[in-house]
């Protein structure tokens, strides 16, 4: 029974480890190169909108695009977080780089930039009138009111762009803060002619169909909250639109570490658009225009998945940093480790000093669990009998066997149970170690400079291994399961023990491919247990 418990363990590990290789990587792969994103437009919603999206073009007619201002302005805002430039050229944000973040490991890269231009040269926070004919703000000569900014801590600072058209008034005004990842927003129109149904306020990115190997991709699908339900659906998925109403509580963009969200303020009906098209995405805010002016306020997140800073702004967006159905588990091992990085200043030693808090809080579990498979072990001899005398009547040899475990006071989940309750730990544990920013180009020891990285060392190619080089710290993971698995009581039959011995295997060729933080608190996570049967092995009467 144990050891099936063993098995059970080992593949609920398994079966969540290939999720994560085999569905969302496999089943969701990026566009082959060079194919090209075409796509048609949404169908028609089952109920009739006075001005749907998809019932006007998907881009704004020549005589109601602007044209391109001659000499575009651009500004600068610096905090201490970030580094963003707005052009006056549609009033859009044109680059923001996350200043305590790098594009690769080297300490010298740049920062990591967060904004990508469509082909068409579209950037984020387009406006658009939408009706029996569409406005767009593309390329419209704002002026600009502000300068560039510095700020410092909590320092405060905004910029306003006015757009007069020969219609209407578009104006977008934003508000910074020194020590905030979040800014203000506000956007709205005056003078708003009759037959304009509709504010459109978009963030459009362009996807790399010709993708570098080994490049980190920052944002690979869209997030949204309706109420209180969570949706994701990566890009490749979205050729065909999708259109939402409801009560949009937020709209993102979203990758394994970053986001980038548009959160509005005020709770009303609203709706939003998603589509890909011509290597772009596009995703929408629709807001409905009931009179001749109209003001719609948000706040914008745009940096790394950071539970604490996501959940600062509010609006529930600290979903966005999901983290599985064992994400109760998860944000409190992952406040840990944030605790202990402040007095230790490695997320190498965070991740072992966790892996000796939950082992010592798992401790009496573990005890009682030995204790079970000593004493099943002790009953193999008697229990082969039964097998062997009532092999042709099995409910006769099943009661025999029960009666055996009651004369002896033994239960047969003894082993079985305490292993059951440590398997949502072990899955909070991997979603947090999988997915953390923290994790990201954080070094530790001698050849491992990355912990979000598989460990490397040296330049040769192996089979079944993605980048070059040795997984030596997967390769003492492996040595250490072997180890425990030959420490571990013997309860079963010689057909279940080579399955057993079998395990390390697995796990070695799953983890080859893995960052090596979730190596390195496996490797540290078996040598602990055999520590512990070790001294069990002593101690045992």
């Amino acid at each position: 029974m144990e050891k099936r418990a063993l098995i059970a363990v080992a593949i609920s590990v398994a079966i969540l480890v290939l999720y994560q290789e085999v569905v969302l990587r496999r089943l969701y792969p990026p566009p082959p190169p060079g194919e090209e994103q075409v796509s048609e437009a949404p169908t028609a919603e089952p109920t009739p909108a006075p001005l749907a999206p998809e019932a006007v073009p998907e881009s704004a007619p020549p005589a109601n695009r602007p044209r391109p201002a001659a000499a575009a302005r651009h500004i600068t805002v610096e905090t201490e977080l970030y580094k963003a430039v707005f052009t006056s050229a549609g009033a859009r944000l044109e680059s923001l780089q996350l200043k305590k973040y790098r594009t690769t490991v080297d300490p010298d890269s740049p920062f990591q930039e967060i904004i990508v231009p469509a082909p068409d040269g579209e950037l984020p926070f387009g406006v658009e009138l939408r009706g029996a004919h569409v406005l767009s703000d593309s390329g419209a000569a704002y002026t600009v009111q502000g300068g560039d900014l510095n700020l410092k801590s909590d320092e405060e600072g905004t910029l306003e762009f006015v757009w007069n058209s020969d219609s209407v008034t578009l104006h977008k005004r934003f508000g910074f803060r020194g020590n905030r990842y979040e800014f203000s927003a506000e956007v709205g129109a005056r003078d708003v002619p009759h037959g304009y149904d509709e504010l459109a306020i978009s963030w459009v990115k362009g996807v790399d169909t010709r993708p570098q190997p080994d490049s980190e991709v920052i944002f690979d699908h869209t997030m949204f909250l309706d109420g209180r339900k969570l949706t994701d659906d990566p890009f490749d998925k979205l050729s065909a639109g999708k259109i939402v109403t409801g009560d949009i509580q937020w709209a993102a963009l979203s990758g394994r570490y970053f986001l980038a969200a548009m959160v509005p303020v005020d709770a009303q009906s609203r709706r939003l658009w998603l589509k890909l098209r011509d290597s772009t995405v596009e995703e929408k805010l629709l807001f409905p225009i009931s009179a001749a002016a109209i003001a719609e306020g948000f706040d914008i997140f745009v940096g790394p998945k950071d539970f604490d800073a996501l959940d600062g702004v509010g609006h529930s967006l600290s979903r966005a940093a999901n983290l599985g159905w064992f994400g109760f588990i998860a944000v409190p091992l992952l406040h840990e480790l944030k605790f202990s990085h402040t007095f230790t200043g490695s997320y190498g030693v965070d991740i072992i000093l966790l892996t000796v808090i939950i082992k010592i809080l798992f401790i009496p579990l573990t005890q009682k669990s030995f204790r079970s498979m000593r004493e099943m072990q002790k009953l193999q001899p008697q229990m082969a009998k039964i097998r062997e005398r009532f092999k042709d009547t099995p409910e006769q040899m099943n009661k025999e066997i029960m009666e055996l475990y009651r004369r002896h006071k033994v239960n047969p989940l003894g082993g079985c149970l305490p292993m059951v309750l440590q398997i949502p730990v072990f899955i909070g544990l991997y979603q947090a170690l999988l997915n953390t920013i923290e994790l990201r180009h954080a070094p530790f020891l001698l050849w491992i400079n990355d912990l979000s990285a598989p460990d490397r060392l040296g330049v040769l190619q192996l089979p079944f291994v993605q980048h070059p080089g040795i997984p030596v710290l997967t390769l003492l993971m492996g040595a250490s399961m072997f180890v425990q698995q030959w420490m571990t009581p013997s309860a079963g039959d010689p057909a279940q023990q080579r399955v057993m011995m079998i395990m390390p295997l697995m796990f070695t060729f799953m983890f080859v491919n893995f960052p090596s933080g979730l190596a390195l608190y496996w490797l540290v996570n078996n040598l602990l247990t055999i520590a512990q049967q070790f001294y069990m092995n002593r101690t045992a009467t």
